[in-house]
């Protein structure tokens, strides 16, 4: 009985060994390579060469580039004239915009402004009405006053060159637009100006959106310093 005991047990030790073979002891690839034979060699026809599948190149250039920004150009600008109570108001809006600015103090004469505007009108839809009326009209260089006290007022230009003030009023006049006021602005002692310096088109768009908070006002293009 213990001889065949031993028997079976060499039996199944010899199928586990035979049937895992192949984990136990992996196949050798062979390191020799195939047998060239010459005779299968065949001589391809140019046309049969045509019709062989190319391969695909990869292009080292990629499928798009990343446009460069396009820089914005710069002006400088000249804003005023503003009176004491108004110029820390003005300079807050700039300080928000990271707009290089310098104050520029004006004396008594220099001060002198002179304003063309519509007085304010009853509420906003009305200054809305009277916008569209204008526009209708041809004219387009106004803008509608937000100040709160001279909320609703259409503000046509202001000028140093009295004259110039007067020619603007009979020209719109003459277009007929009615009740157009021509008044002096910022006269008086401490009013300043103030100088705007590397202003994009964009942050300019901005100014020119605060401006009818501070009516009176000039916003124009100077000659950008060397300093």
């Amino acid at each position: 009985m213990r001889v065949l005991l031993w028997v079976l047990l060499a039996l199944n030790l010899g199928a586990l060994v035979y049937f895992n073979l192949d984990l136990i002891a992996p196949p050798q690839v062979s390191a020799t390579k195939p047998d060239i034979q010459p005779e299968k060699m065949k001589m391809l026809t140019p046309k049969e060469v045509e019709a062989m599948p190319t391969r695909q190149e990869v292009s080292a250039t990629p499928a798009s580039s990343p446009v460069a920004p396009v820089n914005e150009t710069t002006a400088c600008y000249e804003w005023g004239i503003f009176e004491p109570a108004k110029l820390n108001d003005v300079i807050t809006v700039i300080d928000a915009l990271s707009i290089q600015h310098r104050v520029v103090q004006q004396s008594s004469k220099e001060a002198i402004r002179y304003w063309v505007y519509k007085p304010p009108l009853s509420d906003d839809a009305a200054a809305q009405i009277k916008a569209e009326e204008l526009k209708a009209l041809g004219i387009e260089d106004f803008f509608v006053v937000q100040e709160p006290k001279w909320r609703n007022a259409i503000s046509f230009g202001v000028f140093r060159d009295e004259q110039l003030a007067a020619n603007l009023v009979e020209d719109l006049r003459r277009r007929g637009v009615r009740e157009v006021v021509k008044s002096i602005r910022n006269q008086g002692n401490g009013n300043s100006t103030l100088i705007l310096e590397n202003v994009t088109d964009t942050l300019f768009g901005q100014l020119k959106k605060n401006q009818p908070d501070f009516p009176g006002t000039a916003i124009k293009e100077t000659a950008c310093s060397n300093t």
